[in-house]
């Protein structure tokens, strides 16, 4: 089986699911950008009617989406749930292979030279997912600056709100990438997170009790492991160093795990 038609199968299993939960976030996302707005209206409208909107700027500024955003815990928390969510994507790729009436992990472990080609098309679909994600960040992030435009009086929202939102939002970086460095660090960590994930449920399905207990101790190490190295009081570019190595070398460790069980001790 071609690599593409395993890609096009995990898309074809994940795309509803993503679709739900895309949909889901924004409609909440849109409430609560809403809600938040009309309670800064609600606010600043008693001074302006017995002022003027220069006098209100003057004494206030200007509102910006940083403010919006950063004002209540539910936007950025809601994001994070999302992204949550989407590490729970990973269980479902593999684990819906085994449960169910067609099973049809044992098809495609049934063909040669391909099983290696199994994890990395389900790899691919969770990096797609995550970018897909990005992009509705954004999307929201923007719908939430056109709804200031459109509930707030003229001359009450600052300029540039997306690009204030992503320079200066104490939440945002947590939810998205805001240099190259930072990407590439947020991409290689969520390969980290599916290939920790994937040997999980790979030991497990391979010797049921045995590699359940095994599969768990490594996730919990690379997670004992994780916090040291945050605890180490580091100069910046020992810091850089750190992180990248460890999500790099523990990577690699993981996919190469992943395909010695896939290839010698998962079978059909």
């Amino acid at each position: 089986m071609k690599f593409l038609t395993l890609i096009e199968i995990e898309m074809k299993k994940i795309l509803p699911w993503l679709a739900t939960l895309f949909i889901g976030l924004t409609a909440l996302s849109t409430g609560m950008f809403y809600r938040s707005i009309g309670n800064y209206k609600n606010e600043m409208l008693p001074e302006i009617m017995s002022s003027s909107v220069a006098e209100y700027v003057q004494t206030n500024g200007k509102l910006s989406l940083v403010q919006i955003f950063d004002s209540t815990a539910f936007l950025p928390l809601s994001y994070i749930f999302a992204a949550i969510l989407l590490v729970c994507v990973a269980f479902y790729l593999w684990y819906k292979e085994w449960f169910g009436a067609s099973k049809r992990i044992y098809m495609l472990l049934s063909l040669k030279g391909q099983r290696f080609s199994i994890f990395l098309s389900k790899l691919v679909v969770i990096l797609f997912s995550v970018f897909c994600f990005y992009g509705v960040i954004l999307i929201n992030l923007g719908i939430g600056a056109l709804l200031m435009n459109a509930l707030l009086p003229d001359g009450t929202v600052a300029n540039q709100l997306m690009t204030t939102m992503l320079q200066k939002s104490y939440f945002i970086g947590m939810i998205l990438p805001l240099s190259i460095s930072d990407f590439i660090y947020k991409i290689a960590f969520i390969i980290l997170m599916f290939s920790l994930i994937s040997v999980f449920v790979l030991c497990d399905r391979s010797k049921k009790i045995f590699g359940l207990i095994a599969g768990s101790i490594f996730g919990i190490a690379n997670i004992a492991l994780f916090i040291y190295t945050k605890t180490l009081y580091l100069y910046m570019d020992e810091r850089l160093f750190v992180d990248y190595g460890f999500v790099f070398g523990m990577s690699t460790v993981s996919i190469l795990i992943c395909a010695w069980l896939l290839n010698k001790k998962v079978s059909i």
